[in-house]
């Protein structure tokens, strides 16, 4: 038995007794010592704990800030990309001007890296990584339409006759008319066999004014011999343009002529308006870009797409790179009544 006395500060008081047993006092010095390792546990564990409690703190504002700088980023791959839709556009221009002027054409070489860009030593993350493969496509992009527009620029300073002449808008007012039958391979309508077509059909009400798509001179105006060149009767009324030595232009399927044979033409000017004569389901203009590829050949048909400035095609950068990677298969020559000189 084990007696326990409080004595209080004033003496006035009574004291207290307290008696426990053997086994009680072994329980109360038990709890006392397990009180104290905790206590002793819990002032060695407190910095850990204090130290655990700031990181989290920390790692909460660093993942925040993570989030908005990843916000930022995705914003800048989107202003990244509407630069790069425009540049691509803009090269896309370039190329097709080089292509109708018959001017130097520089091709890009370069290509993007296809392993993770790391910046001093530490791999990026992949929104990083694309943000930056991005800025060194349009760097890229940007020294080929610089080099490019240069290229032209010296052309048109040394070849401004060809400027003025070659056929680079569109021979009916743009939102008139609809495509509907390409430039290439067909099946045609009236023989359904496979056949080469030498123009575009575009598809217009009667009537509608036909634009001279460049200055040159009227070499042929009316309709062909049907003795001659049956192909060619079957065109109805026709208009033939020769835009210097080098471009010549047919329309097709007209209504009216309204120039005559030896007449200049300036572009835009108008030459005619859309019929259906000839060979000819619905009226519509047939239209023919021929180019020569040297002095006193004969003019091979072209996709007359690449050749329209002021009208954005569909799929143009195909059009543009099937008309330089193909030669144009059998076609029909223009008709020796045709004078071109």
């Amino acid at each position: 038995m084990y007696e326990v006395q409080f004595h209080p500060a004033d003496i006035r008081k009574q004291v207290r007794y307290f008696f426990l047993s053997r086994q009680a006092f072994r329980r109360l010095v038990g709890l006392g010592i397990v009180l104290g390792l905790l206590l002793l546990v819990g002032l060695a564990l407190a910095p850990m704990g204090l130290h655990s409690l700031l990181l989290s703190s920390r790692l909460h504002v660093l993942r925040h800030q993570n989030q908005v700088l990843r916000e930022v980023l995705q914003e800048r791959r989107t202003t990244l990309k509407r630069l790069q839709n425009d540049l691509a556009a803009a090269t896309t221009r370039a190329r097709q001007m080089s292509l109708i002027l018959g001017a130097p054409l520089h091709e890009e070489t370069e290509k993007d890296a296809p392993h993770q860009i790391r910046q001093d030593g530490v791999a990026l993350v992949p929104e990083a990584t694309v943000a930056l493969r991005l800025a060194s496509r349009l760097d890229r992009q940007t020294r080929f339409l610089l080099a490019q527009t240069g290229e032209l620029a010296r052309f048109v300073q040394e070849h401004r006759e060809i400027t003025r002449m070659v056929p680079s808008i569109c021979p009916l007012p743009v939102g008139s008319f609809v495509l509907t039958s390409p430039f290439g391979e067909r099946i045609s309508p009236f023989t359904n066999q496979r056949d080469f077509h030498a123009g575009i059909d575009l598809a217009a009400r009667e009537g509608t004014h036909v634009l001279a798509p460049g200055g040159g001179r009227v070499v042929f105006a009316g309709r062909f011999p049907l003795r001659r060149n049956v192909r060619w009767w079957r065109y109805g009324n026709v208009i033939v343009l020769a835009h210097g030595n080098r471009y010549v232009t047919v329309f097709a399927h007209l209504k009216d002529i309204l120039v005559r044979r030896g007449q200049r033409v300036q572009r835009g000017e108008v030459i005619g308006t859309v019929g259906s004569t000839g060979w000819s389901t619905s009226p519509h203009l047939h239209y023919e870009v021929r180019v020569r590829q040297q002095p006193g050949g004969e003019p091979k048909p072209v996709d007359p797409r690449v050749y329209i400035l002021n009208y954005q095609w569909k799929a143009t950068e195909k059009v543009l790179a099937a008309s330089r990677r193909a030669p144009a298969p059998a076609f029909d020559p223009l008709p020796s009544i045709v004078r071109l000189r």
